[in-house]
């Protein structure tokens, strides 16, 4: 799909595929008139949908649940897409494009005391993140804060 923005759970990123009623493919390379919002390259979905004036909708990822099945210990069925995702989903703005589903992903660990997890650190959030600026700290699974 030629869509620019996906909103994942930071807890959850298996499953969303997004669908936009009239929405921009909006990248970080080009917006398409939707104005940034209160974080760089990210927004409440209540957010972007107010500057885009447009919908969002999410559907999984059709290959899911076999390869939900593929994990040992994993249940059969896989929730439905409402029930994956949280209340108010982050949406974040990709660079040029979004992926497409499918691939292998191979990485190096030089940490195997930690049992190689550096490469699977999404599984380890934080309230806050840096942006990729390294510099401005952003919400993560905060919502904000205040001083």
């Amino acid at each position: 799909m030629g869509v620019g923005f996906i909103a994942v759970s930071i807890l959850l990123l298996t499953a969303a595929n997004t669908v936009w009623a009239g929405c921009p493919a909006s990248t970080v390379a080009d917006m398409k008139g939707v104005k940034a919002g209160q974080f760089p390259q990210q927004f409440e979905l209540a957010e972007f949908e107010k500057l885009a004036g447009c919908k969002m909708t999410f559907q999984g990822n059709p290959d899911i649940a076999r390869l939900n099945g593929k994990i040992r210990g994993n249940p059969s069925s896989v929730p439905s897409v409402a029930n994956r995702l949280p209340s108010e989903p982050l949406v974040y703005a990709p660079y040029e494009s979004i992926g497409k589903y499918g691939g292998t992903l191979d990485v190096l660990s030089n940490a195997t005391e930690a049992g190689t997890s550096d490469f699977l650190s999404v599984r380890h959030v934080n309230l806050v993140r840096f942006s990729d600026d390294l510099q401005t700290i952003v919400p993560n699974i905060a919502k904000g804060w205040k001083w």
